[in-house]
């Protein structure tokens, strides 16, 4: 399937094939699991992993759950030529639900592989998940994303700006994390969309927002309402309309494909903000999961800071 590019560092428009992750969606959860269950991912035969990028040891973050101390763990990778004098972009990565860290790495790796290059890092979720409000997870992820934050800012007192991604669940959480916290400049979320009674409000800070979705998505259905997960979820073109609202965009394009999927972009956003919506026709939950939209991830990052 090709699919123009909108290439975000100015350069003209090219076409682009896309490949998505060949893992199969795994059967939906039962309700009382009520959690989203995924393959774990595969990464494009043509990326290795660990060709551009060093890996530190972990992080660890303590945090106290149900009034026990637990540490929680984050891959934090490096550029091979990674230079403490020099300021650099995080990229956040959260996986899917039932993933580890090293399911996910090889996406959040990818991103920051591309020029300029970033630090990647990707925690782990307590009990392989994010809590939504549904998953096995009890945590406050909110809580422990911003003291991780806070622990890079000291590692790493250069940092430029934080930016995530996630599939999934843990694109869920990153549009919770944009909607709730200031912490982030943008995010790239891949199979979820906003939540359905935790849309952005009048408070909620201005963060640049790149959205992937399946069109077949039988997970979180594109065109939003009950998942088998047990959250309802906004449509996500809305989701889209609604994150380009926060950030006073004044101008918006919608760009049919000729295969039946569209683009959706708004420009003219407050602080050089950006919104971006690719809805992928005859795809699944797995959507974007390759290295084409790791690419445009990367771009779409570096045009708003």
């Amino acid at each position: 399937m090709n699919i123009p590019l909108l290439t975000l560092s100015g350069l003209a428009v090219m076409g682009l094939v896309l490949t998505g992750c060949s893992s199969p969606v795994e059967p939906s959860p039962s309700e009382e699991q009520a959690s989203i269950e995924i393959a774990e991912e595969v990464l494009p035969e043509e990326v290795v992993a660990g060709e551009m990028i060093d890996a530190e040891s972990d992080l660890v973050v303590s945090q106290i759950i149900e009034g026990e101390s637990v540490d929680r763990r984050s891959l934090v990778m490096l550029p091979r030529d990674y230079d403490p004098n020099k300021s650099y972009r995080i990229v956040l990565g959260f996986h899917g639900n039932g993933q580890s860290p090293e399911d996910f790495a090889w996406m959040a790796e990818r991103v920051c592989s591309f020029e300029p290059q970033c630090i990647a890092v990707v925690p782990e979720g307590y009990k392989r998940s994010w809590n939504l409000g549904v998953e096995e997870s009890t945590a406050d992820d909110v809580a422990f994303v911003t003291d991780l934050v806070g622990e890079l800012s000291t590692r790493y007192p250069l940092t430029s700006h934080f930016f995530a991604i996630g599939h999934s669940n843990g694109s869920g959480l990153v549009h919770v994390l944009a909607t709730e916290t200031s912490l982030l400049r943008g995010i790239a979320g891949f199979g979820s969309m906003l939540i359905e009674g935790r849309e952005p409000s009048a408070g909620t800070s201005s963060v640049s927002v790149l959205q992937v979705h399946g069109m077949d998505d039988d997970v979180i259905p594109y065109n939003g309402g009950d998942s088998p997960v047990g959250l309802r979820f906004v449509p996500v073109e809305q989701s889209a309309a609604l994150w380009a609202g926060v950030n006073d965009c004044d101008a918006s394009t919608s760009q049919a494909l000729d295969n039946g999927g569209l683009i959706l972009s708004f420009e003219g956003c407050a602080d050089n903000h950006r919104v971006l919506h690719y809805g992928l026709a005859d795809q699944g939950h797995d959507a974007g999961m390759s290295e084409e939209f790791a690419l445009i991830a990367s771009e779409f990052f570096s045009s708003v800071g």
